[in-house]
């Protein structure tokens, strides 16, 4: 766990600390990225590196946190911006994607490697996906009450569609030839969870077509 910092001390510094970690995780990745090199970037000894963060897995996971502060900022003040839900999920499911390939650069790790990171982010996930999982059903609920769409359960179906996306981002990894997502294999990532975005919120209104009819 990441010291806290004393009273007075500059938070300035581990700013710089987890830009440094980024950019270095962004080039060589997790494994090749070592504690010395961080501190060296920054021009502070590695004594006063881990004076903040105890070890490498610590400020990755720093790292990584930050980098989900920074979607949930971005995707609440995109939301703020837009009145109609199904532009809301797309917004959602682009900007998700953009921290999923982030993800990816700054660990690359392989589908098969998953075992080394899952126990050092698992709690991170926990979070993320609990935190996705309730501004998706906010989302789905303001649907529901301008009449775009019609469901039973918010919460059962913001899950459901969480499944559906997380399932695609796996199928699509087992099929990358390299640690590293192409610029094709990006592409096509994103194609297939838009399509499947589309499908559901159709879905959805389809839904309160039929129910309105019966």
């Amino acid at each position: 766990m990441e010291k806290e910092i004393p009273a007075g001390e500059p938070e300035g510094k581990v700013y710089f600390i987890l830009k440094a970690a980024q950019k270095r995780l962004g080039i060589y990745g997790y494994e090749k990225t070592t504690m010395q090199e961080i501190a060296a970037d920054i021009a502070m000894s590695k004594a006063s590196l881990y004076y903040y963060f105890p070890d490498k897995e610590s400020l990755f996971k720093a790292v990584i946190e930050n980098e989900q502060k920074e979607f949930f900022r971005l995707l609440e003040q995109r939301i703020a911006e837009l009145t109609d839900a199904d532009q809301m999920i797309m917004e959602l499911v682009e900007l998700r994607h953009i921290l999923f390939r982030r993800f990816l650069n700054l660990s690359k790790f392989r589908l098969s490697d998953n075992q080394k990171v899952t126990p050092l982010l698992q709690d991170l996930y926990s979070k993320l996906r609990e935190k996705e999982t309730n501004i998706l059903v906010t989302i789905f609920n303001k649907g529901k009450e301008t009449g775009i769409i019609k469901f039973d359960d918010a919460a059962e179906l913001a899950i459901l569609f969480s499944d559906l996306l997380q399932g695609i981002r796996i199928m699509e990894m087992k099929r990358m030839n390299s640690i590293e997502m192409t610029l094709e294999e990006n592409d096509h990532m994103l194609k297939m969870l838009r399509e499947a975005t589309v499908l559901f919120i159709n879905g959805l209104k389809y839904n309160k077509i039929v129910q309105s009819i019966n």
